[in-house]
């Protein structure tokens, strides 16, 4: 079990290093990318509160809901809707 952890936190090392030298590397490629994908969520979001609205659901309207409907696109719409369904309900 040890050599798994091991590997595991090897892996998530890696994988934040890489994001950190992103972000170093194009740091107006990154901001412009989080903003076109905050916008596009909040347009998914709003979309699917305006249907909800006949239906009686109501998705939360905040940061973490716009940025994981911006970069995940329908399916992570699809994935906000079910947590509020099966979770928050």
């Amino acid at each position: 079990m040890g050599h798994n952890n091991l590997l595991l936190w090897m892996i998530l090392f890696l994988a934040g290093v890489f994001a950190v030298t992103q972000i170093v590397k194009y740091p107006g490629h990154i901001a412009w990318k989080v903003v076109k994908s905050g916008a596009l969520g909040c347009l998914m979001i709003f979309a699917v509160n305006w249907i909800g609205g006949y239906l009686h659901f109501h998705l939360p309207f905040n940061p973490w809901t716009a940025l994981t409907a911006g970069f995940l696109g329908i399916p992570g719409l699809v994935a906000l809707v079910v947590l509020q369904v099966w979770v928050f309900r």
